[in-house]
């Protein structure tokens, strides 16, 4: 498969014109000579993924974070980002990534994250115009604590790395979501009637706001609400090519228990 297929293959799902101005989804390295027979896929780069990929013999890795982000002026090796382009050229490996597109497509982060939070009619969230967002029922009722336990058990995210703000003991129906960094959508959340709001990144303002607004929020980490990307697109790509996709075994989450 040449390269400009199995970009044809992923914008398939997720197009180029899904994504946000700010961000850099499509290819971060095109090696069009290549013939891709093997694919890495992964959250992002790093030296572990590089090596993860040389291993395994692969001719391109998909991402979900982009390699290249802002204005690149000058590849230097001595640079974090620098330096990895370096190496995936020199081992002729390729890149693409698939970033807010595939936050906002049908079958995307989203939609797969609502999944395993066991949410039932699950639809993009309508108060929400940008469509990162979903909102679903879970099957039944619960308490937002009890609710919580749970998700640590289906995601395999300890609580202890979670953060929440608001009532534990609320009764929770209605569940809205957003992968990565959400909180930007918490009043969206709140204005669609959800009683718990799901998403990463939310910052001590954020947590303020959220508790000025009366909206219980559950923060399980950026890497733990988009670690999901990396099943979903090997799927995707088993099902549509004749590829050898392989899922990355690379631990890139940041953070660390101690």
């Amino acid at each position: 498969m040449r390269a400009e297929k199995l970009a044809d293959v992923i914008e398939a799902v997720s197009p180029l014109e899904l994504q946000e101005p700010w961000d850099n989804s499509g290819y971060q390295i095109k090696l069009s000579g290549n013939n891709i027979t093997k694919v890495l896929v992964a959250m992002e780069i790093t030296d572990k993924v590089i090596e993860e990929a040389e291993e395994n013999c692969v001719e391109a890795i998909v991402t979900h974070h982009p390699l290249i982000f802002g204005t690149l002026k000058c590849i230097d090796d001595k640079d974090i980002t620098g330096n990895y382009i370096a190496e995936l050229l020199k081992r002729r490996i390729s890149v693409y990534s698939s970033h807010t597109p595939f936050d906002k497509c049908r079958g995307g982060n989203n939609d797969y994250l609502a999944g395993l939070l066991h949410l039932c009619d699950v639809k993009v969230m309508e108060t929400d115009k940008s469509g990162f967002c979903r909102e679903g029922f879970i099957d039944g009722q619960c308490s937002v604590r009890e609710y919580i336990y749970q998700i640590s058990d289906w995601m395999n995210i300890p609580v202890s790395q979670m953060s929440f703000t608001g009532d534990p003991d609320f009764p929770v129906n209605k569940v809205g979501l957003c992968s990565g960094a959400g909180s930007d959508f918490m009043d969206a959340a709140l204005e669609a009637g959800c009683d718990l709001f799901i998403t990463g990144d939310v910052k001590y303002h954020g947590a303020r706001h959220a508790d000025e607004l009366g909206i219980n929020v559950l923060d399980i980490g950026h890497f733990g609400s988009e670690k999901c990307f990396t099943a979903n697109m090997a799927h995707y790509l088993r099902k549509t090519t004749d590829l050898k996709v392989i899922e990355s075994k690379v631990d890139l989450n940041p953070f660390r228990r101690i």
